[in-house]
Parts: structure tokens; C-alpha cells; sequence
């Protein structure tokens, strides 16, 4: 058996590379199609799943995942070990274009055959929550972070490059079965086990062209996916907690006659769990306290008390966010509210915060411990606390696919309320409404993906009544916003009158939407938390933007993401419209004197 290549035979080792990459590539290939259209299936709120479907999904995407780590491998090493090897030649290199598509799709494949693994793998090592690669060696890779925009980017990379190898593929055999069965030379039996040999034609291509052809090919690719806004949806997102009016606090310290009130003024709220042996991390974004706080305790030994309010839906948790806030796990929709009311007592000379956790209706004695340091009016807090998900009815009983052990983690800095008659609380009270801003110049637009593509609009009539000042007012917000937005207006190209129907933003049954915001102030630059009115839906909503204030002007813009399917506007699934819109404007404003 003749190991290596000749001017005019494969060797073995060659033919063992080749059909052990075939083989590698064409098990992964339908794998990946099959798992990804069940992960769409899990992801349908219209199509019932359960906790055995989601187990099927993960470990067909595992064997995937796997399968695609040793194609990538056995590249390297096929690679390896063509360069040590002469080629045999063509046997229809004379024929100057057919020889020229061959060889390009040679590179194609060679190609491919690194970069859609490797894409697929730092897919993998980006994204939190995932299913494993089956291998000892861990599942991350160097300079690759945990980050949701990475993983997106290279996801689609990873679907655009397989479908290039996928149309490579084909080309390659129906070359070889052209070959075979038309012009019935030796070119796809040398390839076959045997001693098999063929004289090449006497003239041979250049790689040279074909190389810079396949490099045309794979930038017309990633470039076509950029020109269709495949990539658009990736951005980064700073993501705050609300902090409670201080009024409000206040009122919880009345009410209760303990110690002094406190508010928010920043904070996160995480969660850790495990799933399929590996961590997964997650925060939520909507989220007030009420804290009523004293250093000295009262006669029942108890320094105060905290009230905790968590909107499910907030949840992001990496690629499983969907999963885990359906029906089986924290049934967001039936139960789109957790709540943790809890006595703060000293423990061992630690403080605890003692009291009951409420998750899907289900309310669960807790104590959770806390670090605490004061500094006249300001404190940090740090917390973190273990509870047993089942306990909630959350997910399945066993723990093949995710574990039990569920942690949730709090970090914050407070202030505490001022009394009435603080002179600093005095001095606020002087102001007593916000100066009026007039909008001299804007723009307010929408962009979303339709069948892949970036699709954008604007609105031309819109009005917005604006009260703002740079210091914060009594409720410690900095203004309000209100704007009113003419629906019918909206031109969004040749999809306009499919946008203005009624099973999208249906202009003549809800001709206006509503935007009612409070300003505040989080760590950084400004936001308007509000409400969002569509269709006669309100949704709360938090709009980041940015702020430029030169004396008496002001030049602002923001860009706020909402999910369509929350106002009922067009179909539940994302086959034919992303769920994401984003909102965005730009506005110059004068005060009013």
C-alpha cells in the first residue's frame, strides 16, 4: 500500500484525510440544520416544548459541536500533510476554465474547512448558556470573552461560511460524479481505495488565479452579509437598575416607623445556574427596592427592612434567555413578577436579610446575608443567596439538563432620604417645575431586519413637550418628557403600507403612540424611564441617550430597543420580521426663557 502521493496517484493517508473529512462534514452539516430549527421550534411560544425537547436540542447541537472540533482538526492535519505531498495533477488541465473552477473550489473547500469550525467554536466560547463540546479540554478559548455581541457576530459568520462550504461541497461533487460518469476518466477512482492511477494533462493551472478567485468569493460573502444587515443587530447595551423615587421610599419609612429610608442610586441585580455542567450567567435589568435602614436596631432587634421588586422579563441569560422565560421555567408571561420582602437582622454579627422569596406565585422562607458599609449618608451593599430553583416550580425535577442550585447576587450603592427639614432638601424645594425646552430641529426613525435585510423609516410629524433642568427637582428626576407621534406618518419605504395595516402598527384603529418618560440620572449620561403606548398597549420602557447643554441650548440623541410582539404588532415568530425595533432620534432644543 503506497502511503504517500505521486505525480499521478493519491496515497492513502491522503485518502484517508479526504473521506474521514467528507464523512466529519457531511454528519455535522444536517446535524446543525436539524438542531438550530428545533432551537427556533423551543424558541415559538406558539409551539408547545418541554423540558425533553429542550434535552434533545442541546445534545444534538453538542454532537454538532463536537463533530465540527474534530473536522477542524483533521483539516489541520490533512493541510499538514498535503503540503509535505506532490499533487497529482489535473487530468483536465488543458481545459483553461473548468481546470480554473476546480481549483478555486479546492480553496473553497480547504478553506472552509478551518473557518466554519472556527467561527462556530468562537460562537460557542462567546456565548453564556450553551450546549458543551464533548472533549476534557474546556469549552472557552483563549482572547475569546463572554460577550452576547460576539457570539452574534459569529454566529452569523459561522451561517454564512457553511453555506459557502455547504455550495462548495456541491460543486465538488458534482465535479468528481462529472468526471465519473461523462467524461469517464480516472479522477474520482483514484481517489477510491485501490491502486489506482491516472497520467495528468500535460498543461496544469496556476494556483495563483485560483486562490485570488476564492478570496473574491469569501469577501463577497461576509461583505453580501453586511450589505443585507445581517450584522446590524449587534450592539452593545449599558444596562441600569431604576432607582426608587425618594419619595416614595420615604413613605415606606412612615409607614412601617423604622429607622430611616434609603434609595437606589445604582446597582445589578445577577443570577448564576448551571446548565448541562456548565455556569451560565444572567442579570435583570427592571428592578426597584424599597429600603427602610437604621445603624441602631429597634426593641425587636431588627436594624430595618427591604422590599424588592423584580420584573421577570428584564432577564437576560445569554442564548438560553428565551428558554428560561417560558412556561417550564420562570413562566414570565403567567408571572411577569418576583418579590422579596425580608426584616434586616444581625446574625453572628453579620446582617441578614430575613424574610420570604416570591417566584411564580410560590413564596419560599430565605435568609440572605450581606456585606454593608456606611458612610454618613451613603452605603454599598453586597449580597448573594443560594435557593433550590425546584423549590419554584422552576424547570424540570431532575438535573440532567440544569442544575438545582440557582444564586442571586446583588450589588449597590445607596443614599438616605432627607428628612423634610434638611436644609439641602430646602434649598431643592425652591425649584419647584423644570424649565420648558422647545424642539427647534429632530428626527425620530425605526429600524428593523425583514427577511434578513436592515429596514428603516421616519416619521415626519411628531411633537414633544419637554421639562428639564441640570439640577435634580424635589423627586430627584431631572425633568419629563412627553411625545405624541402621528402613526400614519411613518414612510418606510415599499413596506409602508404593509406597516400601516392592521396586523402591524394599524394606523387608522390607533392613529397615535405615546411616550411618557420621568428624566433621571443614572452612572452614566441620562435616561427617560417611562412608558411606551401602541395600539392602546403600554409597556414600560427605559431610554438611554445622550445630552450636550451649551447655556440655553441642548442637542440630544438615544436609541431605545423594544419588542415588537409586546404591542401585538405583526406575527409572533421572527421568520419573516425580527422581534427587535429600535427607536432612535436626534433633536436640538432651546429653553424656553
Amino acid at each position: 500500500m503506497q502511503l504517500s502521493n505521486s505525480a499521478d496517484r493519491y496515497g492513502a493517508v491522503s485518502k484517508l484525510f479526504h473521506w474521514l473529512t467528507a464523512l466529519l462534514i457531511l454528519s455535522a452539516i444536517p446535524l446543525g440544520i436539524i438542531a438550530n430549527d428545533m432551537a427556533y421550534a423551543i424558541k415559538n411560544p406558539d409551539i408547545a416544548s418541554g423540558p425533553a425537547e429542550i434535552a434533545r436540542t442541546a445534545f444534538l447541537f453538542s454532537m454538532h459541536k463536537t463533530i465540527g472540533v474534530t473536522a477542524f482538526f483533521v483539516a489541520i492535519g490533512r493541510i499538514a500533510w498535503a503540503l509535505s505531498q506532490p499533487k497529482p495533477g489535473l487530468l483536465n488541465g488543458d481545459k483553461k476554465l473548468e481546470s480554473l473552477a476546480a481549483e478555486t473550489v479546492h480553496w473553497l473547500l480547504y478553506g472552509s474547512l478551518l473557518t466554519v469550525p472556527l467561527s462556530g467554536w468562537i460562537h460557542h466560547a462567546a456565548t453564556t448558556g450553551f450546549a458543551p463540546i464533548w472533549w476534557p479540554f474546556g469549552q472557552s478559548l483563549p482572547f475569546v470573552t463572554k460577550d452576547e455581541a460576539l457570539a452574534e457576530l459569529f454566529s452569523t459568520v459561522h451561517y454564512l461560511l457553511s453555506w459557502l462550504l455547504i455550495v462548495s461541497l456541491a460543486l465538488h461533487i458534482a465535479g468528481a460524479l462529472k468526471h465519473h460518469v461523462v467524461e469517464k476518466d480516472a479522477t474520482l477512482r483514484r481517489m477510491l481505495p485501490g491502486k489506482v492511477s491516472a497520467s495528468p494533462s500535460t498543461r496544469q493551472p496556476k494556483h495563483g488565479g485560483a486562490f485570488l478567485t476564492a478570496l473574491f468569493v469569501w469577501a463577497s460573502v461576509l461583505g453580501g452579509g453586511g450589505a443585507l444587515g445581517m450584522y446590524a443587530h449587534h450592539k452593545d447595551e449599558t444596562v441600569f437598575e431604576t432607582a426608587l423615587p425618594k419619595e416614595e421610599t420615604q413613605a415606606v419609612a412612615e409607614a412601617t416607623n423604622a429607622g430611616n429610608a434609603w434609595f437606589v442610586t445604582e446597582g445589578t441585580l445577577s443570577i448564576k445556574a448551571t446548565q448541562l455542567n456548565n455556569p451560565i450567567e444572567g442579570s435583570f435589568a427592571d428592578w426597584t427596592a424599597d429600603i427602610v435602614f437604621d445603624e441602631i436596631p429597634d426593641a425587636d432587634e431588627v436594624y430595618g427592612k427591604v422590599i424588592v421588586d423584580i420584573a421577570i422579563t428584564s432577564l437576560t441569560l445569554g442564548s438560553v434567555t428565551s428558554q428560561a422565560l417560558g412556561k417550564d421555567y420562570f413562566n414570565a408571561e403567567a408571572h411577569p413578577t418576583a418579590n422579596f420582602s425580608a426584616s434586616i437582622i444581625k446574625e453572628g454579627g453579620q446582617y441578614v436579610a430575613s424574610g420570604d422569596l416570591t417566584i411564580r406565585g410560590v413564596s419560599i422562607p430565605v435568609s440572605m446575608p450581606f456585606t454593608l458599609s456606611v458612610d454618613g449618608d451613603q452605603a454599598v451593599a453586597n449580597g448573594e443567596l443560594d435557593v433550590d430553583r425546584r423549590d419554584f416550580g422552576v424547570g424540570p425535577q431532575d438535573e440532567a439538563s440544569a442544575g438545582a442550585t440557582v444564586s442571586v447576587a446583588f450589588a449597590l450603592n445607596a443614599e438616605r432620604a432627607k428628612d423634610a427639614d434638611d436644609s439641602s432638601s430646602s434649598a431643592q424645594s425652591d425649584i419647584i417645575e423644570a424649565p420648558t425646552w422647545t424642539v427647534e430641529t429632530g428626527a425620530l426613525g425605526i429600524e428593523i431586519i425583514q427577511l434578513g435585510s436592515k429596514v428603516q423609516g421616519t416619521f415626519e410629524n411628531w411633537n414633544a413637550d419637554i421639562a428639564f433642568n441640570e439640577t435634580p427637582l424635589d423627586d430627584e428626576s431631572y425633568g419629563r418628557i412627553r411625545a405624541e407621534i402621528d402613526i400614519a406618518s411613518l414612510s418606510v419605504g415599499s413596506v409602508t403600507a404593509q406597516a400601516m395595516g392592521a396586523d402591524y402598527l394599524d394606523a387608522s384603529g390607533f392613529p397615535n403612540a405615546i411616550f411618557d418618560a420621568q428624566v433621571i440620572k443614572p452612572a452614566t449620561g441620562y435616561a427617560a424611564v417611562g412608558s411606551l403606548k401602541i395600539k392602546g398597549v403600554e409597556v414600560p420602557v427605559t431610554l438611554p441617550f445622550d445630552l450636550a447643554l451649551e447655556g440655553n441650548s441642548a442637542v440630544a440623541s438615544g436609541t431605545l430597543e423594544v419588542d415588537r410582539r409586546d404591542f401585538g404588532i405583526g406575527p409572533t415568530d421572527e421568520a419573516s420580521l425580527a422581534a427587535q425595533v429600535k427607536i432612535y432620534f436626534e433633536l436640538t432644543a432651546a429653553k424656553n426663557e
